[in-house]
């Protein structure tokens, strides 16, 4: 270490005090293991799907020019189709009128005949194959207007190759029948008793025809049902009305014959004479019964109490007289009697005329007891006769009483089929009348006409279906490539799959390179001649030196700003190894550029190059590479560091190929404690750890390592080497990704690009 050059100023930065292993510093808390965590389940996922749409927006608008244009192409070469409408209206016919109801065995149930069960039924008979029939006979009558297309001779070709049997051949009638049914469309307008009927046809005459015509044949159809109808019903009804009629006569000879067998006279349809005669006695036996109870309580009152209390007496006119001239004639007796003698002649003859009076007036009171008697008598007598009357008239009843029941019984069927004979004939009647009346409940509220114009296909929605298709497509295929490509596209994505910080984004050099030269003899300012200039090669290692404005050289120094900003309890990184999971991922050209980037701030950096595979190092600097790094591993020779052209640069060559396991020796420690020694920064340049070792080694003794992750690299490489670093126990201060094509992001990178450009040509 003798001839190690003491730093001319004072370090910014002090240098970072060691520790033991189990307790150095620590620039960013690595977990245990390494989560896997994929797109789909992160919070933004459908904002990285919408950055992968936006990365590939040509192939999008692509697939959506392909789909339109195909769905254009494909609308060109279709026949145009028209489309006529007509609307039907359904009424509610009387299913009862003429009460046909009762009569008709295929009348609705009440409640079945709803406007809603109606219109489906209708709706369903006009789609029936019947009426369809109908109005292509209508239609069709020349046979060319609704001829089916011929079908294509190659559709079963492939059945006779693999010697199928061929299908059953279908006749036109039935080709026509099944296309007519694949254009035409009923349907019931919503909370109405309209029916929509559509027919599409190639000719627009032919659609509005049809229609027209198949509303007629509904409309015929309906009413040839209904007096079908109505003739089977009054056909059945004459059948049954000839049955009653004669069952209807061949009672009523029976029942006049046995009436004349049973010696039974009839004096109306529901009585005989001796039924007639009995009631009679009856009657007059009843009102004699009770004459004689109202004489013989006459009688018997007579014969109890006082002749001159009885009724009679007291309401007779003449007793009244006599007892008012009796009163009169006493009263002067007595006035006589007062003033006269007995004897003399005016009271004897007074005393006659009282006598004569008394003697009358008792004759007529025996008169009247008299008359009850004969009365009481005569009432019992006819009561007695009555009596004997009725119980002969009884007796000869009884006997009849069979023959009269056997009457009735065939009176009653009588009258039973006379009774369906009188319905039946009414309804004869009024099934004649409903035959007669040919109504329909089908209504045309708008007859077809010709449409002027077709409405398939249409070409504004068949574009705008091919080209959402063509962007579903588009999508679709994106999203499906993007899964399936592992590769690293963008900034973030390591940040998101490693879960440790994304130091930096380095972009691809595009013509950068190309003005370097050009450049460089017109920046004095940075402290180099013309002549160095030009002897300096033009190398993307070195553009942070070379082009000090450039968005390249930003890149690098936006990458330093995160690695010095990663600090933990006072300390910087110290040894830094640079390393990547794959080669030819750029490793070199960030340790190169981030070594020129601390010196730019001024920081003393030593460079080493420990990729002895296939150092770069002393090629990019100029520098010889006979003595390095392997050297002082192997213990052959003292530190060979090198001063480069840029200031405060130190390099150390990577030196001869030895041994790899020389970096498992406990010097790798030490070795690096002495490299520490007099530098701010120490950057190892290490090779790729997927497949050699030395990188893993050369983490596990420095401070932190930097992955550098080019655009291109798979995640599985990515992840496998961040693990395995983790499980060595490397500190893995971040990563940076190399090589980024910013065309191919969202990021909004070409305005600071151009910034990056006015900037430049200023300085220069």
């Amino acid at each position: 270490m003798a001839n190690l050059p003491q730093p001319e100023f004072e370090p910014v930065l002090q240098p970072v005090v060691r520790r033991p292993r189990a307790s150095r510093v620590e620039y960013y808390q690595q977990p245990e293991t390494l989560p896997y965590t994929a797109v789909d389940g992160n919070p933004d996922g459908l904002l990285q799907y919408w950055r992968i749409i936006s990365q590939r927006k040509g192939t999008l608008f692509l697939a959506l020019l392909l789909g339109g244009l195909a769905a254009f192409l494909i609308t060109l070469r279709q026949p145009a189709v028209y489309q006529a409408r007509t609307l039907l209206e359904i009424q509610n016919l009387n299913e009862d009128f003429l009460n046909m109801r009762n009569v008709n065995p295929n009348a609705a149930a009440p409640g079945m005949d709803a406007a809603e069960y109606n219109i489906r039924t209708q709706t369903t008979i006009l789609q029936s194959e019947p009426v369809i029939e109908r109005a292509i006979r209508s239609v069709n009558q020349d046979g060319e207007r609704l001829a089916p297309k011929k079908p294509a001779t190659s559709r079963f070709a492939w059945r006779k190759y693999l010697k199928l049997p061929e299908p059953a051949e279908i006749s036109p009638g039935e080709q026509t029948l099944e296309s007519v049914k694949q254009a035409l469309r009923v349907q019931v307008e919503p909370h109405s008793r309209v029916i929509s009927i559509t027919f599409d046809a190639n000719d627009p005459a032919l659609s509005a025809d049809f229609l027209n015509s198949l509303s007629a044949s509904f409309i015929q159809t309906s009413l040839d049902q209904r007096w079908q109808s109505s003739q089977r019903v009054a056909e059945w009804l004459m059948r049954q009305l000839r049955d009653v009629k004669t069952k209807l006569r061949n009672s009523e000879d029976a029942l006049q014959a046995f009436a004349r067998n049973a010696d039974l006279t009839i004096i109306s349809e529901k009585d005989n004479i001796a039924e007639e005669r009995l009631r009679q006695l009856q009657a007059e036996l009843l009102r004699a019964q009770a004459d004689m109870a109202v004489k013989q309580a006459k009688f018997e009152l007579a014969a109890e109490a006082p002749v001159e209390s009885l009724p009679e007496v007291l309401d007779d006119p003449t007793l009244k007289d006599y007892q008012v001239e009796l009163t009169g004639l006493r009263r002067q007796w007595a006035e006589l009697t007062s003033s006269l003698a007995p004897a003399h002649p005016r009271v004897v003859k007074l005393q006659a005329q009282i006598a004569m009076v008394e003697s009358a007036l008792k004759t007529k009171r025996a008169n009247i007891l008299s008359r009850i008697r004969n009365d009481y008598g005569s009432a019992r007598r006819r009561e007695d006769l009555l009596r004997a009357d009725y119980g002969s008239h009884l007796k000869l009843m009884s006997k009849q009483a069979d023959k009269v029941t056997q009457y009735a019984n065939l009176k009653r069927e009588v009258d039973t089929t006379r009774q369906l004979y009188d319905s039946l004939f009414q309804k004869v009647t009024e099934a004649g009348f409903a035959s007669a009346m040919k109504a329909s409940d089908v209504q045309v509220i708008e007859k077809a006409v010709r449409p002027r114009l077709p409405y398939k296909p249409n070409y504004m929605l068949n574009t705008a279906f091919g080209l959402f298709s063509g962007l579903i497509f588009g999508v679709g295929f994106i999203v499906l490539r993007a899964g399936a490509d592992r590769r690293i596209q963008g900034p973030g994505e390591t940040e998101l799959h490693l879960n440790v910080p994304e130091l930096g984004v380095v972009p691809a050099a595009v013509d950068g390179i190309l003005r370097g030269r050009r450049l460089l003899r017109r920046s004095g300012s940075l402290g180099l001649t013309n002549a160095e200039a030009v002897d300096l090669p033009e190398r993307l290692e070195l553009i942070t030196h070379q082009q000090r404005y450039s968005s390249m050289a930003e890149s690098f120094r936006c990458t330093l700003t995160s690695i010095l900003f990663a600090e933990h309890a006072g300390g910087q990184p110290g040894v830094l190894v640079v390393t990547s999971a794959n080669a030819g991922e750029g490793k070199t050209t960030v340790a190169s550029n981030l070594a020129i980037a601390l010196t730019q701030v001024n920081r003393k950096v030593l460079l080493v190059d420990a990729d002895m595979r296939r150092p770069r190092l002393h090629d990019v600097f100029g520098v010889d590479n006979s003595v390095g790094f392997s050297d002082v591993l192997s213990g052959q020779a003292a530190p060979n560091i090198v001063t480069t052209k840029v200031p405060n640069l130190y390099l150390l060559p990577s030196g001869k190929m030895i041994d790899p396991s020389v970096l498992l020796s406990a010097r790798l420690r030490e070795v690096f404690k002495q490299l520490r020694n007099g530098f701010d920064v120490v950057l190892i340049d290490a090779q790729p750890l997927l497949f050699m070792p030395e990188a893993r080694v050369l983490g596990r003794a420095a401070d932190a390592v930097i992955l550098v992750v080019s655009q291109n690299t798979t995640r599985d490489d990515l992840l496998i080497a961040a693990q395995r670093l983790a499980n060595d126990g490397s500190n893995i201060l971040g990563t940076i990704l190399n090589n980024w094509n910013p065309k191919s992001s969202t990021q909004p990178y070409p305005e600071y690009r151009d910034y990056h450009k006015t900037y430049q040509n200023e300085a220069s």
